[in-house]
């Protein structure tokens, strides 16, 4: 897993149908379950694998309200929330936007461990995020 920073229980990862765009390490929903790809997408299956667990470097937005956008620090504990596009033939949430709007579903936490936070109205490419019930 290119982008896992902390891994979760060994039961914490599951095979879904999803669109053909998912790449590893790309941030979803399997419907409302926050996950990780751990592959790209398989033609194969017609799907791939997901971590549900655990911690990962991802993309997040140091925001509150995204237009017009509402700054704001997310700092360690603080909660993420994700929005995204929704694949009508598997109900996977894609093209997330995470940040701390909570007019999105809850993603996770930023990770107890990322002590810088994400800055106020920056775009951290490496924010550690901790999956919504993981452990």
């Amino acid at each position: 897993m290119k982008n896992q920073v902390y891994t979760g229980t060994t039961t914490s990862r599951r095979f879904a149908k999803c669109p053909s765009t998912v790449k590893s390490g790309d941030a979803v929903f399997l419907v409302d379950e926050p996950a990780v790809a751990l592959d790209d997408y398989s033609s194969v299956t017609g799907g791939t694998t997901f971590l549900t667990g655990g911690s990962f470097n991802l993309t997040v937005i140091g925001q509150t309200v995204a237009s017009p956008q509402t700054a704001a620090a997310l700092l360690p504990g603080h909660k993420v929330f994700g929005i995204g596009t929704t694949d009508g033939t598997t109900g996977v949430i894609t093209g997330l936007t995470l940040d701390g709007a909570t007019g999105g579903k809850l993603f996770g936490y930023i990770d107890p461990s990322y002590t810088t936070g994400v800055t106020s109205g920056a775009t951290d490419t490496a924010a550690i995020v901790r999956l919504a019930g993981a452990e």
